[in-house]
Formats: structure tokens, C-alpha cells, sequence
């Protein structure tokens, strides 16, 4: 989804500009390609590795007895994500590090789906932030660099300009595998700045409440911790969800159309056996489905609003070849929302199958 050239971030739009998919296997085609990699701000909970060794004179005093939850809520009370001192320097200091502005930073970890998980363990949380890409970029959004990869004259460079990027990695803990990426001040953020937000599975409904009640996040977008780490429970939770509205599912259309319908809860309690051997056989299309979901919240959002500038220019079509690809755009805008409805459809159709039938 985003690629990285130099320090500028683009949204890939490769796939946007492909005729819409027609079957089941056409939508698989199109988003197997597909790399998710999008910037995420995982709430860390006191007890994580990180700040049960290197809290101490780096946390907010206030933020030190709130577990990963109560931090979580709190960003959106507060509006700011807190910048905390780290790098190569933080342990240099003559004073204590949270009087270092210089060296102050909000960590994001850019990676795709299938890595959060493993940030999610480091963290000690399933609560996080994606922000649009755009955003981040230009509130300074840079890149982690290591002593050890760079030359001498970089590091000079670094150190003069960009302190709070240094790092440095050792055998005892290579810490490259984050993709950690850094801006050098407090976050202030709107909710047109975030794409999407995660949560527990057990918490999903509740936030959906908690959000509308929360005044200037009525509309945050919500996302499972499933999506990411349970392939089969993120396909068997996400019709039961509270922003949808499948109480059943029509599975195993015939050629005429014909199927019949199903009630997703009736594998709330399938036998775990039976879910392992599912995600070893489906686990093609059910990748899939995780990266449709990002998509279904990320892309929409960011597409509308290129397709809205677009209805603010006066004579786009006389702009040469800048908006040539407009029209594609927009007719690809609705498709991760069809493709989702397609893939519930028919990865259900696939697990009834699998399953026994006497739930």
C-alpha cells in the first residue's frame, strides 16, 4: 500500500488502475500481490521489555500507572501522542532524559500485516493507531538509522541534524526488525488523520460505543487485533462485528445463483482443530481477507479524497496527463467494499464445508 522513495511515502495505486474483478478468483488475483505495509503507533503497556527497563525518567509520571488500555484512551482524550526520549543518546545524558527535547520522539512501526503481531508481543498490547501516510509525512515523519549501517560521514550528518534517529543494534537484540520509523516532537492529531484504530476482539463493541461517545471521534474507524493474528476467528467474528449488519450468510451460490443462508454465530465455538486445518488450506484466500480489510478502511478513505480535489479543479481534462488515471480511480472506489462481501461469502461457503454440521 505504501512504498517509500527516499523519504517521500506514496500510496501504491498499481492495483487501482486494473478493471474491477468480476469472480471470486479475480478478487483473490488482485490482492494477493498486494503489500500492506502501513505506519502503526502500538500503545505500550508498562509491563513491555522496553519500560520495565528504561521507564525511569522517560514516561510521563501520569502515564507510568496506566495499563496499555487506559493509555489508549487517554490519547483520545488528550488529543497527542506523547513524545518519549529514546535513542543512541538517551543513556549520554548529564540530566535526566525527558528534559532532551532534542532526542524526544512518537515511534511508529511500518510494516505489513502479518509482522504487527510480533509488535503486538514486544508492545504487550493489541491497542494501536494507524495514521494516513500523508499525515505522518508531514509532521516529520523519518526513518531509524543504525551506527553500524552507515559510514562515518552519515553519522556526523545525523548527529548534527537528526540526533533522535540514531540508534544502535547488537547481537543481544537487533532491534532492525521494527521498521521503526520517528517524528521528533508530540503528536496533535484529528480524526481525519487516522485511518483506522486496534483493538481486542473482546473490546470491539464496546469501543464502537466508546468512540461514539467520544466527542470529536464519533467516526474513528475500528479494526479487530484478529484481523491481524487469527485469520479464521477475524473471518468468523467480522459479520458479527457491530458496524455490520450479516445476521446471515448466503453461502454456495449455484449456477443460477441459488445458495443458502447461514448464521456466522454458529462457529463461534468450532473446534480449534478444525479452524488449524482451515487456515492451512484456505490460507491463500484467507491473507487475502485481512489485506481487503486494511484496504476496506484504509483505501477508501484516501481515494476519496484524490477523487474530491479532483471535483474542486476547474478544468481537470485540460491538465494533460495528471489525472489520467481518474477514471479508474474512481471506478475502483467501491471495490474493497464488494470485495469483502465476496470473500465473507465465500470463505464461509469453504468453512461450512470443512466443518461438521452439528455445531
Amino acid at each position: 500500500m505504501i512504498t517509500v522513495d527516499g523519504y517521500n511515502l506514496y500510496y501504491d495505486t498499481a492495483h487501482l488502475l486494473s478493471p474491477k474483478p468480476e469472480t471470486y478468483s479475480e478478487v483473490i488475483d488482485r490482492l494477493e500481490p498486494l503489500e500492506c505495509n502501513l505506519f502503526y503507533n502500538i500503545v505500550s503497556s508498562p509491563d513491555c521489555r522496553y519500560e520495565k527497563r528504561f521507564a525511569d525518567g522517560r514516561i510521563k509520571d501520569h502515564y507510568k500507572t496506566m495499563d496499555a488500555e487506559s493509555r489508549f484512551k487517554n490519547i483520545f482524550s488528550e488529543k497527542i501522542i506523547y513524545a518519549n526520549p529514546k535513542s543512541f543518546f538517551v543513556n549520554k545524558l548529564t540530566g535526566l532524559p525527558k528534559d532532551c527535547d532534542e532526542i524526544k520522539s512518537v515511534s511508529f512501526a511500518f510494516c505489513n500485516h502479518t509482522e504487527l503481531p510480533r509488535h503486538f508481543l514486544a508492545r504487550g498490547s493489541e491497542f494501536g493507531i494507524c495514521f494516513f501516510h500523508d499525515f505522518l509525512q508531514n509532521q516529520g515523519l523519518r526513518p531509524v538509522e543504525y551506527l553500524g549501517d552507515n559510514d562515518a560521514d552519515r553519522n556526523r550528518k545525523l548527529v548534527f541534524n537528526s540526533p533522535h534517529l540514531i540508534e544502535v543494534y547488537s547481537s543481544g537484540y537487533d532491534m532492525r526488525w521494527e521498521r521503526e520509523w520517528r517524528i521528533n516532537s508530540d503528536l496533535h492529531f484529528t480524526q481525519d488523520d487516522i485511518a483506522f484504530v486496534i483493538v481486542p476482539q473482546e473490546k470491539f463493541n464496546y469501543y464502537l460505543g466508546w468512540f461514539l461517545d467520544t466527542e470529536d471521534f464519533e467516526d474513528v474507524k475500528i479494526i479487530s487485533s484478529n484481523t491481524f493474528k487469527s485469520y479464521v476467528d477475524h473471518l468468523i467474528f467480522y459479520p458479527q462485528q457491530g458496524d455490520n449488519s450479516w445476521n446471515q450468510i448466503e453461502i454456495l451460490r449455484d449456477s443460477d445463483g441459488n445458495g443458502f443462508k447461514i448464521s456466522p454465530e454458529e462457529f463461534n465455538n468450532l473446534d480449534q482443530s478444525v479452524k488449524d486445518k482451515f487456515l492451512i488450506s484456505h490460507l491463500r484466500e484467507l491473507n487475502c481477507f485481512a489485506k481487503n480489510t486494511l484496504l476496506a478502511n484504509y483505501e477508501y478513505a484516501y481515494t476519496n479524497r484524490f477523487i474530491k480535489f479532483y471535483d474542486k479543479l476547474s478544468n481537470p481534462t485540460q491538465l494533460g496527463s495528471l489525472f489520467q488515471d481518474y477514471q479508474l480511480i474512481k471506478a475502483n472506489l467501491e471495490e474493497p467494499e464488494d470485495a469483502q462481501r465476496d470473500l465473507v461469502r465465500g470463505l464461509f461457503g469453504e468453512l461450512f464445508l470443512a466443518s461438521p454440521h452439528d455445531f
